[in-house]
């Protein structure tokens, strides 16, 4: 394919700033980073030389010209994000402070994040031709892919370590006296909002399935892939990526559901050993850790291939449908504990 060397290169660059200012926005402080990342691939889109090279392009409103799919992907991460801020300040209008992680705006939040990094992994899987994706790319955008799957479905259930760290946290001074806080702390001990809850190992298999999936769809360096899902462990306080990730280390790139199945019994087993999980909820497990992988093997066929069709499916499933459900959930908790 005839490219031009210096389009290709301003492409390259421009995305790589987009990733450095996704970092910085991935921050709740930091959200105001959202419009330079967003100023920077819409650079390349208004440049017809830039956008080219992405791939097959469609319409979208209200846009002039074609998008290209990776670029459509990426924008409509960063409209979640962006949206998720108006949302937080109508939420805490209408309902209060007191909110869970699965509140809508937060959730809207997350998954904006994650649905911007899935843009952004698929913006660089698209220059693979021109620009061949090189060890420095399979880091950090197969860390980016596991750091925002990895939790994807477990709300406070994932991020609250146990009562007793819930506890502790509450009894700060400065969280003390705020009664949103305390509200939203009588709640998650209410109904167990931590990773001792027996539904933690099930979301947790779901999530690890869909983030293993796409990780190592992206990074074919396999002492890479391992590498990752061991840094993935640390990061995420002792939830075992590490387990699958050498499973699926033993067998080809594009393993077999057989594989993906065992390597789904290595982690939910381990998740339950480390995190009291229950017999039952280490079973049910076992059987959502292949679903997972199949939402994982659903999204990446949006990367490889981002259709108008899919990429607006992606993008309002991911984007808003499954925040409104939590959110949904979010209401009826603090509905329910004074």
């Amino acid at each position: 394919m005839d490219v031009d060397r210096a389009s290709v290169g301003t492409a390259y660059r421009a995305l790589w700033i987009a990733v450095a200012f996704d970092l910085l926005a991935a921050a709740p402080l930091h959200l105001h980073d959202a419009l330079p990342r967003t100023m920077t691939l819409a650079y390349v889109a208004f440049t017809p030389s830039s956008r080219a090279i992405f791939g097959p392009a469609f319409r979208l409103f209200p846009l002039p010209f074609p998008v290209p799919g990776p670029i459509a992907l990426a924008g409509g991460g960063f409209v979640v994000t962006a949206l998720a801020g108006v949302f937080d300040a109508i939420w805490h209008t209408l309902f209060g402070l007191d909110e869970t992680g699965w509140s809508f705006p937060h959730s809207t939040l997350g998954a904006g994040i994650f649905v911007t990094f899935v843009g952004i992994a698929a913006c660089r899987w698209a220059l693979r031709g021109v620009r061949p994706i090189g060890l420095g790319s399979e880091i950090v955008f197969g860390l980016l892919l596991v750091a925002t799957a990895g939790e994807r479905f477990t709300g406070p259930i994932g991020s609250n370590l146990s009562p007793a760290v819930l506890e502790l946290v509450s009894r700060i001074p400065v969280l003390a006296a705020e009664p949103a806080f305390q509200h939203t702390v009588r709640i998650e001990l209410a109904y167990a909002l931590d990773r001792m809850n027996p539904l933690f190992v099930p979301l947790e298999a779901v999530s690890a399935g869909m983030a293993l999936v796409l990780a190592r769809s992206f990074v074919t360096r396999t002492p890479v892939f391992v590498a990752l899902t061991a840094v993935s462990t640390w990061m995420t306080k002792l939830i075992p990526f590490l387990v699958p990730g050498l499973v699926l280390a033993l067998g080809a790139r594009s393993a077999t559901r057989t594989v993906y199945a065992l390597a789904g019994v290595g982690f939910v087993i381990t998740t339950a050993i480390i995190w009291r999980g229950t017999p039952g909820g280490a079973l049910v497990g076992v059987l959502l850790f292949p679903v997972g992988a199949w939402l994982g093997r659903l999204i990446w066929s949006v990367v490889e291939r981002p259709t108008r069709a899919g990429v607006l499916a992606f993008v309002t499933l991911a984007g808003i449908t499954y925040p409104a459900l939590t959110g949904a959930v979010d209401l009826a908790l603090r509905a329910r504990v004074p």
